[in-house]
């Protein structure tokens, strides 16, 4: 079975040479990080104003941010803690922009399904986010679960390119909130030693 991890390394290993580029031009990971969160922001107001198909294609530029400002602080050098800092800091905003993008249009559109899930699934990640880092402080290790952020942003973009808003926003709400407890266990566990 391939887990989330190996294609992570696959994805990569992929786009390591389009970091390379991108870094030798002199863009920084931190810019990167930012001009990702500025595309979630986007995205979230297309999103919003029921323009579906550009609230995708910034989506789907922000996932790209996301996935590169790793990798080319690797291949330059540039990794710092302030940079790892910075990209989870502003992945809570990148998760948050579309799914209240889809909140808003749920409730312009009276789709009170739909302000649920959404709502449901932003509560979720942050869940999800906020357990480990928790957790991690605390000296517990908890990074299980059944999805992460990648898995969280496929099914997102899924559910943008299908138009099956409700249908998949109800599994994403599921899961993330599921993956949320599943790492309050672990911690349950971990911590009471």
């Amino acid at each position: 079975m391939i887990s989330s991890s190996q294609i992570k390394v696959k994805a990569q290993e992929f786009l390591r040479p389009v970091a390379e580029v991108i870094g030798s031009a002199g863009v920084s990971p931190n810019l990167v990080t930012v001009a990702g969160f500025f595309f979630s922001l986007i995205s979230g107001l297309f999103i919003a104003t029921d323009n579906l198909l550009l609230g995708t294609v910034f989506f789907l530029l922000a996932g790209i941010c996301d996935m590169m400002d790793g990798i080319i602080a690797r291949v330059t050098g540039k990794t710092s803690p302030f940079g790892a800092f910075l990209d989870s800091f502003l992945d809570r905003y990148a998760d948050f922009f579309p799914l209240c993008g889809l909140t808003i249009l749920g409730f312009k559109g009276d789709n009170l399904l739909l302000v649920l899930f959404s709502l449901l699934s932003t509560v979720g990640a942050f869940a999800t986010s906020y357990a480990r880092a928790r957790a991690e402080s605390l000296g517990a290790d908890c990074k299980s679960g059944l999805i992460e952020r990648p898995e969280r942003f496929f099914i997102l973009l899924f559910a943008l390119f299908s138009g099956l808003l409700v249908e998949v926003l109800f599994i994403l709400a599921l899961l993330s909130n599921f993956t949320a407890f599943q790492r309050l266990i672990c911690a349950a566990e971990k911590l009471k030693k």
